[in-house]
């Protein structure tokens, strides 16, 4: 954690900043998320539907591999369950009529469950050889072709989301004050120059540890970019909004839950003495 923070200071350049009111400080732009998709089988791929640079929606078939074997299983599967379901009807129907125990009917009831459990497990089989995007995003790496082998969470393709960033800071305690939860900000761009959009961003996320090699904490701010103007890897200047301003941030409804609620107060840790 230690070398990885001191590479994070050094692009920075953040080792001795001090904020103030109109004091701009800066960081580094990163994805607002950034998945590596893998297969959970080894098997070999037949066909890739997505290459480098492709724009993928969540749940979008990437690739397939090699499933006729597990087509056939699930052929199988699909024939007993009908069979059963033909059996467990003709039991119903005697036993009704007290023709057999309840015992046999019970058991012809069961043998159909299994049939169809069979069958969930065959088409489960199917669906894990074929590779789907986890979010919606950008494809930014693809580490494979048809033919090849793939081993079990070995990274076949790294899928990235802009269309929100997250911009952090690496500040001391003290200046951490000025930046809590839900704090509006505005970020600019200079390596973009005259074409530096001028976004507004929120204080996301406050890291409660203090790094004991520098004294310094890690802030997180979020910030729509739906026209993908801004990459990670960017520098990015924050200066902080007038206390008046709200900033509205949409996110994805599937990440809500792991995103961190402003406080009824806006206070921090950082603000009790």
């Amino acid at each position: 954690m230690k070398k990885t923070l001191y590479i994070l200071l050094l692009l920075l350049g953040l080792a001795c900043v001090k904020v103030s009111q109109g004091e701009p400080v800066s960081g580094l732009v990163f994805p607002f998320r950034e998945v590596s998709i893998s297969s959970p089988v080894q098997n070999f791929i037949t066909e890739l539907h997505v290459r480098e640079g492709a724009e993928v929606k969540a749940g979008e078939l990437m690739a397939q591999l090699y499933k006729r074997s597990v087509e056939l299983d699930m052929e199988r599967a699909a024939a007993a369950l009908r069979k059963r379901e033909f059996e467990s009807k003709g039991a119903q129907n005697l036993f009704k009529e007290r023709l057999i125990s309840e015992d046999e009917a019970l058991a012809s009831e069961i043998e159909l469950r299994l049939a169809s459990l069979q069958y969930e497990i065959a088409q489960e089989a199917v669906a894990l050889r074929e590779i789907r995007a986890s979010i919606a995003g950008i494809v930014v790496e693809r580490h494979n072709e048809i033919g090849e082998m793939v081993v079990v969470g070995e990274p076949m393709f790294r899928v990235v989301d802009i269309d929100q960033i997250y911009v952090r800071l690496f500040l001391t305690v003290k200046d951490a004050r000025r930046f809590p939860i839900g704090r509006s900000v505005h970020l600019t761009f200079p390596e973009l120059g005259e074409h530096s959009p001028n976004l507004d961003g929120v204080v996301d996320f406050i890291d409660p540890r203090v790094d004991s090699a520098s004294g310094l904490i890690q802030i997180k701010i979020l910030a729509n970019n739906s026209d993908r103007k801004v990459k990670p890897g960017l520098r990015a200047t924050v200066a902080l909004a007038p206390e008046d301003v709200a900033v509205e941030i949409e996110l994805p409804e599937e990440v809500l839950p792991e995103i961190e609620s402003p406080s009824a107060s806006g206070e921090t840790e950082f603000d009790n003495p």
